[in-house]
């Protein structure tokens, strides 16, 4: 077990006993369903509802393991995914891309700009911002970077379709934060269901020496949903962003034929820029909305019959 599965079970569960731990990992491996009951379980007091799944973190268990999620695993494939957006229409959303390496090792640096993002096509947090190359120390950085490509993402999360993804690592356009009201790019993942968005998390940072803060806004009036979340935060009053219609119109395209999807969109300089598709957001354990919340997005997926 690697130490980003060690650090998820004790930070996020507090399982601290070794052989536990080990154990999970096996579940992980061989009967994820079992690992996401019980994860599911230690987070809720309570076993998924598999025969009559009713908020949104018991229907995405229920499609993550009840039905095919091979396509799953292409989308959520960040190198992949590009193919599925052109078919779509929507090369112009995708920032450049610089160069693909199955090795740290081999990454030609003298080919990127000098600003870039480096990510693992794999997994989730992955990402390495370059804002000056003269800078870096690059033996820092291959190594940083060979200890993410080590990781086999998806197995301690009960999340199977990552496990199959073939681990690349790319370079890609370094997208530039326009709003100076924010210190970083604003991040917005919307909920989508069958195409159709209510609404969407609102991910800012207002300051750098503060951590990420998130609000909940409809989409049609672009209204501050302050009761849909547990921590209640005093939101700032985020402006939707300019392309908003477009971005609508990307997420209805890109999943209409998908019961949900969460779609993380960014805009910089009057353009929208393509994040990634999420199918099991926040492992199918998101703990931050209200139980009505919860219930009102299952409400909205709609099961295939199986």
């Amino acid at each position: 077990m690697n130490k980003f599965d060690r650090e998820y079970l004790e930070k996020k569960y507090g399982v601290n006993n070794i052989l536990l731990r080990e154990y999970y990992h096996f579940l992980g491996k061989t009967y994820p369903r079992n690992l996401a009951n019980i994860l599911f379980k230690r987070q809720f007091n309570r076993n998924i509802n598999w025969e009559n799944p009713k908020d949104l973190n018991e229907k995405i268990n229920w499609l993550a393991f009840k039905t095919d999620t091979t396509l799953w695993t292409t989308l959520s494939d960040k190198v992949a995914v590009r193919d599925y957006l052109i078919s779509k229409g929507f090369e112009h959303i995708l920032p450049n891309l610089y160069g693909v390496w199955k090795s740290p090792q081999t990454i030609d640096f003298d080919i990127l700009p000098q600003k870039f993002v480096i990510k693992c096509n794999h997994d989730s947090g992955s990402v390495f911002l370059i804002d000056d190359k003269s800078k870096v120390n690059k033996e820092d950085l291959i190594n940083a970077i060979k200890e993410n490509l080590s990781r086999s993402f998806g197995i301690i999360t009960a999340e199977p379709h990552y496990k199959r993804i073939k681990k690349v690592i790319f370079a890609e356009e370094h997208i530039e934060n326009d709003n100076f009201d924010f210190s970083t790019l604003i991040d917005y993942k919307f909920w989508s269901f069958n195409g159709k968005v209510e609404y969407c998390h609102v991910y800012y940072t207002k300051n750098t020496n503060e951590r990420k803060k998130s609000a909940i806004y409809k989409v049609s009036d672009w209204s501050y949903q302050k009761d849909k979340m547990l921590e209640n935060q005093e939101s700032l009053e985020i402006p939707p962003p300019r392309t908003l219609t477009e971005m609508l119109h990307i997420i209805s395209v890109l999943t209409k034929d998908f019961p949900q999807c969460r779609v993380d969109l960014y805009e910089s300089n009057g353009k929208v820029y393509f994040g990634e598709l999420t199918f099991t957001a926040g492992c199918g354990r998101i703990c931050d909305y209200t139980n009505d919340f919860l219930l009102e997005l299952g409400n909205k997926i709609t099961l295939p019959k199986i």
